[in-house]
Order: C-alpha cells, then sequence, then structure tokens
C-alpha cells in the first residue's frame, strides 16, 4: 500500500494540476490568448533554463547515464515501426494520427514533472538527458510520417537538421553538457536568477496543458483511440523497460526509463496530424485519452517498479 501511495504522490499532483488548468479554461479565467504566450514562454525561455540548471548544477557524472541513454534510444526505435504495423488495418487518413499518438509521449513537461517528483534534481536530470535523445527520433520519425501520408506538405532532411538545430530545449540540453565539461564556474546571481525562472515551468506549463484538453472528445472515441492509448500506456513502456533489464539499469534509471515512456500522448500529435491532412479528431481523442488514463497506468506500473526493484 505504501509503494502505491508513493506512486499516486508522484503522478497525482501533475494529474490534479492539469484538471485545474481545464477548470480555469471552462470558467474563462484562462484565455486561449494566455494559454499562448504562456506555452511560447515556457518553450523558449522556462524550460530551457530548467533543463540547463539542472544538468549544469547535477550531483550526478551525466556521461554514465549512457546506458539510460541507449535503452531509451532503443526502446523507441522498436516501438515506432510496432505502432506503423498496428495502424496497417486503418484507413488510409487515420493511420498518421495513430501512429504519432501511438509512440510520441509528452516528454517535456509530464515527463519531466513526473521524473522530478520522484526523483529530485538527479531524477530530472537523467530525464532531461532521455529526452534529449528521443526528441530528435521523434522528429525523424515526424518527418518520415510526412514523407509516406502527405500529399501537400514537403519536408526535407535538411530541414529536419536545422529544426533540431534551433530546438531551444535541444539546445540547452547540450549547452549545459559543454559548460560541464570545460568546468565553467557560474556566478550564483545568474544561478539564483535560473532557478526563479525554472520554478516555474512546471507549473504553469502543466496549466496550459490542461487548458488545451477536451475531454467532451472522449465521448466520440473510437476503437483506433484505444489501440493507440493502449500502445502508448502499455506497450511503449513494457518495450522500454525490458530494454533496461537487458541493459542492467539501476532502479532510479528504470524509474525514470518508465516514467517517460508511460507519459501520454503529446499535444503536438494533434498538430502534426492535421498538417498532414490526417485524422485530427481521432489524435486530438488519442490525446484526452491517454492523459486521462495515463494516472491509472502510470501509478500502478511504478508502484510495480518499486516492489520488484
Amino acid at each position: 500500500m505504501e509503494t502505491f501511495a508513493f506512486a499516486l504522490s508522484v503522478t497525482g499532483p501533475i494529474f490534479l494540476t492539469l484538471i485545474v488548468g481545464y477548470w480555469l479554461a471552462r470558467v474563462g479565467l484562462l484565455r486561449d490568448a494566455f494559454v499562448d504566450d504562456a506555452s511560447k514562454l515556457v518553450f523558449m525561455i522556462t524550460l530551457p533554463v530548467l533543463l540547463f540548471i539542472n544538468i549544469f548544477t547535477a550531483d550526478a557524472e551525466l556521461g554514465q547515464e549512457l546506458p539510460l541513454l541507449a535503452a531509451g534510444l532503443l526502446g523507441t526505435v522498436i516501438t515506432i515501426p510496432l505502432a506503423w504495423l498496428a495502424a496497417r488495418p486503418l484507413v488510409h487518413g487515420d493511420r498518421s494520427a495513430f501512429i504519432q499518438g501511438a509512440f510520441r509521449g509528452n516528454l517535456g513537461i509530464i515527463g519531466l514533472a513526473w521524473a522530478a517528483n520522484a526523483y529530485g534534481s538527479g531524477g530530472l536530470a537523467q530525464a532531461a538527458l532521455l529526452m534529449a535523445g528521443v526528441t530528435i527520433l521523434y522528429n525523424i520519425a515526424a518527418v518520415t510520417l510526412f514523407a509516406v501520408y502527405s500529399s501537400e506538405v514537403r519536408f526535407s532532411w535538411g530541414k529536419l537538421a536545422k529544426d533540431i538545430a534551433q530546438n531551444p530545449l535541444i539546445v540547452a540540453i547540450v549547452l549545459a553538457l559543454v559548460c560541464r565539461e570545460i568546468g565553467l564556474v557560474l556566478p550564483e546571481i545568474l544561478l539564483q536568477t535560473g532557478d526563479y525562472l525554472a520554478s516555474i515551468t512546471l507549473p504553469l506549463a502543466l496549466l496550459c496543458i490542461g487548458a488545451s484538453l477536451d475531454f467532451s472528445l472522449l465521448r466520440r472515441s473510437s476503437l483506433a483511440a484505444f489501440g493507440a492509448t493502449a500502445i502508448k500506456l502499455l506497450g511503449v513502456p513494457a518495450v522500454l523497460l525490458a530494454c533496461g533489464w537487458l541493459l542492467r539499469l539501476p532502479a532510479q534509471a528504470m524509474g525514470v526509463l518508465l516514467l517517460l515512456a508511460a507519459t501520454p500522448s503529446a499535444t503536438v500529435s494533434f498538430i502534426m496530424a492535421r498538417a498532414m491532412g490526417g485524422n485530427s479528431q481521432l489524435a486530438a481523442n488519442i490525446v484526452a485519452l491517454s492523459t486521462l488514463l495515463s494516472i491509472v497506468t502510470a501509478s500502478l506500473g511504478l508502484a510495480l517498479l518499486e516492489i520488484w526493484f
């Protein structure tokens, strides 16, 4: 019982914050213009600062996290084609939404928040490294889906490389690693300022995600939405944990791996499906359904992991 209580203490506050954001939007206290501006602020400024500060000040030697990164990358490489195979029975227009929803998790906000709740700044630094590598794979897969399913929009590998190089989150992580490697010492006043900015990131981002959710879509959820959600919340964590077990990851690294793997589908999957001319309604259903159910699956998964390790 204590183990499940710990797991619920990790995931519960994040889910309740999403619900608060959802409620504030419904009563008109979080308007679309504010959510748009706040989301840009988080993505461009406060989240990169949070990632930089936590990696730069991490006590652990981050080079030792290569097995964790390898497990995450290997698991992601396996789950993407599995999602593609599962989408084969669907009509052509539904496949891109299904695939994106089935493998692409909300690592940057919910994953980081879960890792920070469970393991503090050390877990957050591990999650940030894992997020950087997996996010690059996500972008490569997205471009591939564009090439296969879109007849309207053309993307190039050059554009992909440019987008990755200009991604503020990846830039912040690489910069933090470089600064650690060269032994750079930052003034305390800069670190304190960074802490102030970082401290608003996760609450603000979670409120914005909650405000963007539309649970009324659940009434129209299809078997395809339930299928993609099952893959995302059950299949993806199982594959990544198997990779972690094969690489003999320690308990905390396995926990971080699970929490990032068990995140609900990323809201960007809805944007990608719409851009590709796919079924954006299906994508929205997957996001809403996986967000609602992830509190259960992630909590149970973390509790079982605590028992086994």
